[in-house]
């Protein structure tokens, strides 16, 4: 038997299973956003605990390491992702800004789509003054009608590096059929600013990342693979240091949002997007061989959000026919996986327009997290709701590896919720409950009924942190 580490890091906790020499542990610690190594190796070592093994034995022994992450996605949420420039082919600088006819309602509900006095688009993630047009032309055939010029490259580079940029999308029009100008001004880029100046800045090309017809779609995954490239790239080689400074030798491999595993360093940002709800997916439909049941519902509550998937006769034959991050369209397969901000951390409160409670999507996070967990948090959230009305115990919370402070949530609650709406901190937590389990349902019937499913002839499948809470 092979042995191997399973690390999943998400927004609150980071999970490990472990196989070491036929036996098996699980382990669990806090995801440490300023450091992901520092919650990686802790969860590793509570492993090798169980084990009666010490962390650098089992690192330095072991075959494999397979890793899932959602953490460089809150980069793109949050909007803290690096200020970026994009090269195109000139007279199509307004490509990503024009969009499509209906790209204005990507990623958003039917219900948000017909409220058409509050629609809003999304918010750029390149503003149009850091977008810049070359002299070149390649046909659809990939002949060249216009050579490079690299004069005016060399121009445009030094307007966007003047600006600051820390990223830069080279996207030309057709070079999915001859990508020799991006590859040009790749090397233009990296000869006239190497990394010695720069440090890793990340130069991202359309024909790398998106080789396909379509240069709106084409033109999005790569500037959605240059944003998050940064906050991926980090992640990634702190964990690979980590592990290679405890003796660790062999290859990482990550979950990908289509299904498969790939190295750390043959892997696209954009291709890690959601790789932690997918793996689970996968493990869900493995359970279900074990067990016989072919037809399942997952739902997948963490901390941050509850990730929605199905498996049908067996088998996950689902794929986004044109998927969407965030509220950018994308022209990349992608496993169908729905998400939405009602986790154990996603916090309560009251509309101020409309004055009825809400829950999410915003999230406490790991740190500080809940009220519960008495780290400074301050805002009610799920778990703090689960706290009150007793389905979590706080004096044995994770096996009893972490306590947990009720007063801390009765009073959170009480102050922001219950004396707001005019009940007790009991009936306002029993509200939150209904809200974020109403929410989930919705989600279910919308995913399975109004696709043609029957979902009673499915099993539920509910697991995640808060998922055994809420899935009955």
């Amino acid at each position: 038997m092979r042995n191997s580490c399973c690390l999943d890091v998400g927004g609150t906790f980071t999970d490990c299973f472990l196989s070491f020499k036929g036996k098996s542990a699980r382990g669990k610690a806090d995801t440490t956003t300023y450091d992901i190594g520092v919650g990686f190796l802790a969860a590793v070592e509570e492993a090798a605990k169980a084990l009666d093994a010490s962390l650098d034995e089992v690192v330095r022994d072991l075959d494999e390491v397979r890793y899932s992450t959602t953490i460089p996605v809150n980069a793109l949420i949050q909007r803290t992702g690096p200020k970026l420039g994009v090269i195109t082919t000139r007279g199509f600088e307004d490509t990503l800004v024009v969009g499509r006819g209906r790209s204005w309602g990507d990623g958003m509900s039917t219900a948000e789509i017909r409220n058409l006095a509050r629609v809003e688009r999304p918010a750029p993630l390149v503003s149009r003054d850091m977008i810049v047009g070359v002299q070149e032309r390649i046909d659809c055939q990939g002949n060249i009608l216009l050579s490079l010029d690299k004069g005016d490259v060399l121009e445009k580079l030094k307007y966007l590096m003047d600006r600051g940029v820390r990223g830069i999308a080279v996207c030309l029009l057709w070079s999915y059929v001859n990508p020799i100008h991006e590859q040009m001004i790749y090397d233009v880029i990296r000869e006239e600013y190497p990394e010695v100046y720069l440090g890793n800045m990340p130069v991202i090309m359309s024909s790398q990342i998106n080789p396909v017809r379509g240069e709106y779609l084409r033109f999005n995954s790569t500037l959605l693979d240059t944003y998050m490239h940064l906050e991926s790239a980090d992640q990634l080689y702190t964990v690979g240091a980590r592990l290679r400074e405890r003796g660790y030798r062999k290859s990482i491999f990550i979950a990908h949002n289509t299904g498969g595993l790939g190295k750390f360093t043959r892997t696209a940002a954009i291709n890690i997007y959601n790789s932690g709800p997918v793996a689970g997916l996968h493990g869900a439909m493995y359970l279900g061989e074990q067990l016989g049941l072919k037809n399942l519902i997952t739902v997948d509550m963490g901390g941050t959000s509850v990730d929605f998937g199905l498996v049908v006769d067996g088998g996950i034959r689902h794929y986004f026919a044109y998927p969407v991050i965030e509220r950018f369209r994308v022209g990349l397969p992608m496993i169908e996986m729905t998400s939405i901000g009602a986790g154990g951390g996603s916090i309560a409160w009251i509309h101020p327009e409309s004055g009825r409670l809400r829950v999410g999507p915003k999230s406490a996070g790991a740190m500080p997290g809940p009220a519960c967990y008495d780290m400074g948090g301050t805002e009610p959230t799920v778990t703090d709701a689960d706290v009150v009305l007793g389905y979590i115990d706080p004096d044995f919370f994770l096996g009893g590896r972490k306590f947990l402070n009720k007063d801390q949530a009765i009073e959170v609650i009480e102050e922001k919720i219950a004396k707001p709406l005019k009940m007790s901190t009991v009936e306002a937590a029993y509200a939150i409950k209904q809200v974020v389990d109403a929410n989930t349902s919705d989600l279910i019937f919308t995913e399975t009924a109004l696709k043609g499913y029957d979902p009673r002839e499915f099993v539920l499948l509910a697991y995640g942190g808060a998922g055994a809470s809420h899935g009955c």
